[in-house]
């Protein structure tokens, strides 16, 4: 089998399990087995991060099945070489020639060396955005809902955004918070630093890095990705 199609094979599973997980009972809030059709279509759409949905996230689901679609759109945000590669990483299994290969065709480097570190790296800075849009979030749903339900919108709709999922627990979206200046600069923010991706922030923070220091930058910025010239 061919590294493409074992990529493909990959998202057709996660999405296989997503509706699997999302036909179970504790996954509706009524407590009842969901429509296939409802959980295959949502789970497609969490894994390749579209926003479409057919009912309301936020009161067809559970919590359960909220953190599913969370999940999905999680992996799917990041890639699914990138989220299983993390997962080896944590469980300390050792790649192989397919593995590094597969991993180079995913990311589109042109050479396989430094791969989990390029990987580490993209889960650091996915972290520290989404982390900082939950705490910057929080105050904005805290007052409303309470600091537990707020804390759950705050991480769901930091996900969310930084994702590009365009997932929503509100039925109007974030309508009801037009005039929330901090929700209109947050959510905004981590959709567009999650939509340039990894590498122009990293470019964006050498460059300002160097900048402060007064230091001038060879032309490669990025040698993870990159042959330097």
């Amino acid at each position: 089998m061919t590294i493409s199609r074992t990529i493909l094979l990959g998202f057709l599973a996660m999405i296989a399990v997503g509706t699997i997980l999302l036909m179970l009972p504790i996954s509706t809030s009524s407590g009842t087995w969901n429509d296939p059709i409802v959980a295959l279509f949502t789970a497609t759409s969490a894994v390749c991060v579209t926003g479409h949905i057919v009912v309301d996230t936020g009161t067809y689901f559970s919590t359960w099945g909220q953190i599913f679609i969370l999940t999905l759109i999680q992996i799917g945000g990041l890639g699914y070489m990138s989220a299983t590669t993390f997962l080896f990483l944590v469980l300390g299994r050792r790649f192989g020639l397919r593995d590094k290969v597969a991993l180079q065709q995913a990311l589109d480097r042109t050479g396989m060396q430094g791969s989990s570190e390029v990987i580490r790296s993209i889960i650091a800075t996915t972290l520290i955005f989404e982390i900082t849009g939950i705490f910057l979030l929080l105050p904005v749903f805290a007052p409303d809902y309470g600091l537990d339900r707020g804390l759950w919108l705050a991480i769901f709709h930091s996900i969310s955004a930084w994702n590009n999922a365009g997932f929503s627990l509100f039925k109007d979206s974030f309508i009801g918070y037009q005039s929330s200046l901090l929700l209109n600069l947050v959510i905004p923010g981590l959709i567009i630093f999650g939509g340039i991706g990894y590498e122009v922030i990293f470019e964006l923070y050498l460059s300002l890095h160097d900048r402060l220091l007064g230091r001038k930058r060879a032309s490669c910025p990025i040698p993870q990705f990159q042959s330097c010239n």
